[in-house]
């Protein structure tokens, strides 16, 4: 059985057409399901363990929107032990591009083929994250995997940190590729060279591979995960390796490690 999970933005006028075709595509090819139109009054977690509760047969949940929708929801459920699809449909789909997916009614072909890759995910604090997590500037102490101690009191620093590879290749270090699916996570550390009146000079970056981080920040910066912000000061970042089912189309890296 699918549960469809339709982000609110899809009820504009704008996306009429769009889902109408989407499911006609849908129950054409005998996988139309459940549809909940969300909204703000609704927790995607509470709606995914209430429907598992009623229904043995509740496998798949579908999430239909565009790259905020998709990555807002997983934030909360990417740890429930099923299967997820998304139909990208919105302003901007690029993440779902980069797993194959394309817009609207044309991905219900990719749903009926149920392609499923185990994808690594990461979480910073209680936020699970696809794509990527950001720390601004701040002075850090910082421990990996509870052996390596990196501190910089006097000297402040960002911290990157890629699950799959932007399409903007130049936002990274020169050689460096991330991939969903070996089993690690990398932390791209970049301190300030220099500080200046027009601002600061970045330092060459180090990466230091990992499966927890632990950093201790000298205040609440505004953290970004996945395009979301929050307000923290003391964050972990952990990996939960190949935990993430995802229905994809044609993935380039699929590599293992």
């Amino acid at each position: 059985m699918y549960l469809y999970l339709y982000d609110a933005g899809t009820k504009q006028r704008q996306y009429d057409r769009v889902i109408s075709n989407l499911e006609t595509s849908l129950t054409d090819m005998g996988i139309i399901g459940k549809i909940v139109r969300m909204s703000s009054l609704l927790s995607p977690k509470q709606v995914i363990m209430e429907e598992i509760r009623r229904s043995k047969e509740m496998k798949t949940v579908v999430i239909v929107g565009d790259d905020a929708a998709f990555t807002k929801m997983i934030q909360q459920v990417a740890d429930q032990p099923i299967t997820f699809g998304w139909v990208p449909v919105g302003q901007k789909t690029e993440l779902a591009e980069r797993f194959g997916l394309p817009y609207g009614a044309a991905c219900a072909s990719i749903l009926s083929r149920r392609r499923v890759l185990s994808v690594d995910i990461g979480k910073l604090n209680q936020y699970f994250f696809l794509d990527y997590c950001h720390v601004p500037l701040s002075t850090i102490t910082m421990s990996l995997d509870g052996a390596v101690s990196i501190s910089a009191m006097q000297q402040r620093m960002e911290c990157h940190v890629w699950n799959v590879p932007p399409q903007d290749k130049s936002v990274m270090p020169h050689g460096y590729s991330p991939s969903p699916f070996d089993r690690q996570l990398e932390i791209v550390l970049q301190p300030v060279a220099k500080r200046g009146l027009f601002g600061s000079t970045m330092a060459t970056p180090s990466i230091f591979p990992f499966r927890e981080a632990r950093l201790k920040l000298d205040k609440a910066v505004t953290v970004e995960v996945d395009g979301h912000t929050y307000k923290e000061s003391h964050i972990t970042i952990s990996l939960c390796p190949q935990q993430f089912k995802l229905i994809v189309g044609r993935v380039a890296d699929t590599k293992k490690t």
